[in-house]
């Protein structure tokens, strides 16, 4: 079930994120798509935006890694993706804080996935070639 929901959320980034040629760009899109969805998940369904973000962010963590050069080789780009999720980690946080109990279950899940990308950054920039 769950994963029929981000296939779903994958579905809604638009065509011009997921048809970017260029992988710079495209992270940098999909980033901005987490962005608006966060900020507009105070106004609106806040599960389904919070999902939508995390997606948004898996899939600019893919873009990075299309680019094909690991994450000590990049830094300026896996810095970017760093602070990025970083502060989507802090709204995605406060949004757990004020949603009701019902609704945290699947919040935090997003949260989650929106960490392990971060993780995952962390990870690569800080790896040194073997």
């Amino acid at each position: 079930m769950i994963d029929i929901l981000i296939l779903c959320l994958l579905a809604q980034i638009p065509d011009a994120v997921r048809n970017e040629p260029i992988a710079e760009k495209r992270y940098q899109l999909a980033l901005d798509e987490a962005a608006r969805a966060l900020d507009s998940a105070r106004q609106s369904d806040v599960t389904t935006n919070l999902e939508f973000a995390a997606t948004a962010v898996e899939f600019a963590l893919e873009s990075l890694e299309a680019m094909g050069k690991p994450g000590y080789k990049n830094t300026k780009n896996y810095k970017k993706i760093e602070l990025r999720t970083r502060e989507f980690l802090r709204r995605a946080d406060q949004l757990i804080k004020e949603a009701s109990i019902d609704d945290r279950a699947v919040l935090q899940a997003a949260y989650s996935r929106i960490n392990a990308v971060h993780e995952k950054v962390l990870e690569g920039v800080m790896s040194k070639k073997q």
